[in-house]
């Protein structure tokens, strides 16, 4: 039948065996809102501008939001990443790693990377551009940031029109940003000037750091957007303790009539006030009663209340309630701890690494880009894409300094972990602390190494590990090192003394002279030593004296 001249049916309800697929009357108002808008739709323009203001606002008005952002810039990104190249070229790699730390100083870098992460945290996204600043000749590349209002296209009617912008970008199908369209001004702000007039740039000149939470999404909301309602709730419970404890305490007494002669009709001296005397005694008329007004607020709840908003507040931070607090007077060390490492730093690392790859690694190609025009600042270095290097982001606070020592030793002692990877969790590199400490000390660097090699794996360097065999004891010539058992206790020697005469008397027995050196070099005696026992052994008995002028060499128990 025609749909436009038959009579109109009525809907059926939805045959599913899944609850959560039908619709009643409990659930209607609240599924009410759910669509099956796209990434980009749900986000629209004008969506994403109204949660935003209201993302800044909060933040500006707000104590416990102010202090989440402050605690998580602060977390991922501190005092900014350490480059570390390392390309054959050591030299190279230094003066390229001081030349870094030098313009990202001269510029305050390390903040400019705070501000972005703030921003796009209370924002949802931030940008970042290529720019110059011509004083400081001749690495003049600074880095100029901007909010996500100005990124835009001031004609709304393109946006809408074509699939590939969207406000302000132009992407592939892939959604890889192309270019993107920047306004000369703030169009929030308040100069003589146009804030519509803008120009297209090139992606590679304009950074965008932002978290999608969809597949097609090329624009980001606060991170706090499933939570922002909470704030103003927590505020106005705030607000309205304070003025109720206001009012009980502006009433100092009141009178009420106990009789019933007294006609309840209206009178002038209604509400009347009356000033009273300090430390007076005073009597009232007959009907007459004099009561105050009890206190209510705040009341036992309001505590529990305002840790249940904060709580689902910052849940979809990841940061743990302890954290976003600021105090850790409601939760043991323990869970803390367990959070911290669980749930917190998880989140830090990720957010690391989308700066990382968003704005940290262009903004190293830039400089090294801007290296070229420098006399001699990438001699001896392959070229700009061949140049290998990582970053070290400074390290979540330790909670227990013993404990990650201990971990860390442990982890080294068995082969798990390096000093590299070790120092490279603290935010640090372990040529440039080897080196460091090497000066310190007032030693070389291969004498520091080999010091903290022995006290990791408690060997001396060179020497044999003890019980280990020979790849191929028939062929094998391991070389003691000179001064064989030196540092060894009595009673360890006196095993070696006995294992010694051990070897040889299954040389005598009919074992091979090769598996009986190869034997003695594993006990720690040098060739030489070994092959004289081996001569002395010949004729069938051990009377070699080169047994016992090594004792002297044994430290005392």
């Amino acid at each position: 039948m025609w749909p436009f001249t038959g009579k109109r049916q009525q809907a059926r309800p939805l045959q599913a065996k899944f609850d959560l697929a039908q619709t009643t009357a409990d659930n209607r108002n609240h599924w009410s809102n759910s669509d099956n808008l796209s990434a980009r739709a749900a986000v629209s323009p004008a969506v994403r501008k109204l949660v935003r203001s209201r993302s800044r606002y909060e933040s500006e008005n707000n104590s416990w939001y102010a202090g989440i952002l402050r605690t998580v810039v602060n977390h991922v990104c501190g005092n900014g990443p350490c480059l570390q190249l390392l390309t054959a070229d050591p030299a190279a790699n230094q003066r390229i790693e001081r030349a870094f730390a030098r313009w990202a100083k001269s510029i305050d870098f390390a903040d400019k990377l705070r501000v972005m992460v703030e921003a796009y945290w209370r924002d949802g996204e931030v940008f970042a551009m290529r720019s110059d600043r011509l004083r400081n000749y001749p690495m003049t590349l600074d880095v100029r940031t901007f909010e996500a209002d100005q990124v835009a296209t001031p004609w709304y009617g393109a946006v809408y029109n074509n699939p590939f912008v969207d406000d302000g970008i132009r992407f592939d199908q892939s959604t890889n940003e192309i270019d993107l369209y920047v306004y000369d001004n703030h169009p929030g702000a308040n100069v003589p000037l146009s804030t519509l007039t803008g120009n297209w740039y090139s992606s590679r000149e304009v950074l965008h750091l932002f978290r999608a939470e969809r597949p097609g999404q090329t624009r980001g909301i606060p991170r706090v957007t499933p939570a922002l309602q909470t704030l103003p709730i927590m505020r106005r419970q705030e607000l309205a303790t304070l003025f109720s404890a206001e009012t009980a305490a502006n009433f100092a007494m009141y009178l009420k009539s106990t009789s019933p002669a007294i006609d309840p009709s209206a009178s002038p001296a209604d509400f009347a006030e009356i000033e009273l005397a300090r430390n007076m005694l005073t009597t009232l008329p007959a009907g007459w009663d004099l009561g105050q007004v009890k206190p209510e607020q705040p009341t036992t709840q309001f505590n529990a209340f305002q840790m249940q908003c904060l709580q689902s507040f910052s849940r979809c931070t990841n940061m743990p309630y302890t954290l976003a607090a600021g105090t850790g007077k409601d939760a043991n060390f323990s869970s803390f701890k367990g959070d911290m490492k669980n749930v917190w730093e998880p989140e830090v690392q990720v957010e690391q690494s989308r700066v990382e790859f968003s704005i940290v690694e262009p903004i190293f190609r830039w400089f090294l880009e801007s290296a070229v025009y420098v006399p001699g600042l990438l001699e001896g270095l392959p070229a700009i894409e061949d140049i290998d290097h990582r970053w070290h982001w400074p390290p979540l606070p330790e909670l227990d300094a013993v404990d990650s020592a201990n971990a860390a030793a442990i982890r080294m002692s068995t082969g798990q972990s390096t000093p590299t990877d070790e120092l490279a969790r603290r935010g640090q590199d372990w040529a440039t602390e080897s080196a460091r400490a090497a000066s310190d000390f007032g030693v070389d660097v291969a004498t520091y190494k080999a010091a903290v090699f022995a006290k990791t794996f408690g060997l001396v360097p060179g020497q044999p590990i003890p019980g280990a065999a020979p790849t191929d004891a028939a062929t094998a010539t391991p070389t003691a090192t000179a001064g064989a058992f030196v540092g060894t206790k009595r009673r360890d020697f006196a095993n070696n003394q006995k294992a010694t005469a051990d070897v040889l008397t299954s040389m005598i027995d009919g074992t091979s002279d090769v598996m009986t050196k190869a034997s003695l070099l594993r006990l720690g005696w040098s060739a030489e030593d070994a092959q004289s026992l081996i001569d002395d052994a010949r004729d069938g008995a051990i009377t070699s004296t080169q047994l016992d002028p090594l004792a002297s060499q044994a430290v005392p128990i």
